[in-house]
């Protein structure tokens, strides 16, 4: 008995209520960034491996709530360290998309698809082993003539999906 309610109940109540926390961190997980010693995605299945374990231990055996506690705590935290090492890590270092990055297309060859004005925006290909993908382009460096559907253009540098290119001609002239 804690405050004269009985630990099972505890135990089960805070599983009840880690469970919906956890549908609501799947659920929206995404959009809140922790970096702190707290992670909610780390703190919500310790909190509900302990009360799964410590009510399992309160219900099945005769064993003093104290012991029951701490097994329970230290099976949650080899869990949660497991859950955290093999799940939750490689999944936030995991690409999103199999596109490329904005920084890998820097330094790539491209192909003109809508002619590039001197002052203005035009449309590039790039193709790869994966498919194509397409970019808005304009001229990094002032240009005498506009690019035309079909020419060789270098990107230069990208910013905000905008391709910064210049004409290439196979060997850069130095």
């Amino acid at each position: 008995m804690f405050g004269g309610i009985a630990l099972e109940t505890i135990y089960w109540y805070t599983l009840l209520i880690c469970a919906g926390i956890a549908v609501l961190l799947v659920i929206f997980g995404d959009v809140f960034d922790f970096d702190g010693p707290l992670d909610p995605m780390l703190l919500v299945p310790w909190l509900a491996f302990t009360s799964l374990f410590g009510y399992l231990g309160e219900s099945l055996t005769e064993w003093s709530s104290v012991l029951i506690f701490v097994i329970s705590a230290a099976i949650s935290s080899v869990l949660v360290f497991l859950l955290n090492f093999y799940i939750l890590m490689p999944m936030k270092n995991a690409e999103a998309t199999l596109s490329s990055s904005e920084k890998t297309l820097e330094g790539q060859v491209a192909q003109v698809v809508t002619p590039i004005p001197i002052k203005g925006m035009g449309e590039i290909q790039l193709q790869s082993v994966t498919g194509s993908i397409n970019r808005p382009a304009c001229f990094y460096a002032e240009q005498e003539t506009m690019a035309q559907r079909g020419t060789k253009v270098l990107i230069i540098e990208v910013k905000d999906r905008v391709c910064y290119v210049i004409p290439y001609d196979g060997m850069l002239k130095s």
